[in-house]
């Protein structure tokens, strides 16, 4: 089995700025060490987070992003385990606003983001379909 959590936090960064891409250098190499796999999205002022991997990794990671003042109101949406990694091979993937975004996705699907369960599920599945494979 293996743990996971998907957050949401507010931001103020911009997806393309040098913080996000800090972030997204920092999540990579901190994956590595700690055998995390996930995915991360920025859209509308928001980052999504899918994260993966051994609870003991997670409980820190999940502390780190609390702590860190780039994201605000940090919301736990689903927690637990899985009995396969959702993003094996990425250490962590990257998505932000373009054509297809969350939101048209959510929207195009039927996502119910009313119901918080259905809402999470829905997220994970927008994530999983434009990672895409993992990278060699």
């Amino acid at each position: 089995m293996t743990a996971f959590f998907l957050y949401r936090s507010r931001t103020t960064l911009d997806a393309r700025s040098g913080q996000c891409r800090a972030i997204l250098q920092a999540a990579r190499a901190r994956n590595a060490e700690y055998g995390l796999t996930g995915y991360l999205h920025h859209e509308d002022g928001r980052f999504y987070q899918w994260l993966e991997g051994p609870a003991e990794a997670l409980k820190r990671v999940g502390a780190l992003i609390e702590a860190d003042p780039r994201h605000e109101g940090v919301e736990y949406l689903w927690r637990g385990e899985l009995p396969d990694r959702q993003f094996a091979g990425w250490r962590m993937g990257f998505g932000s606003s373009e054509p297809g975004t969350l939101f048209d996705w959510i929207a195009e699907n039927g996502v119910q983001v009313g119901d918080a369960g259905r809402f999470a599920r829905g997220l994970l599945d927008f994530m999983r379909e434009t990672a895409g494979p993992a990278p060699v």
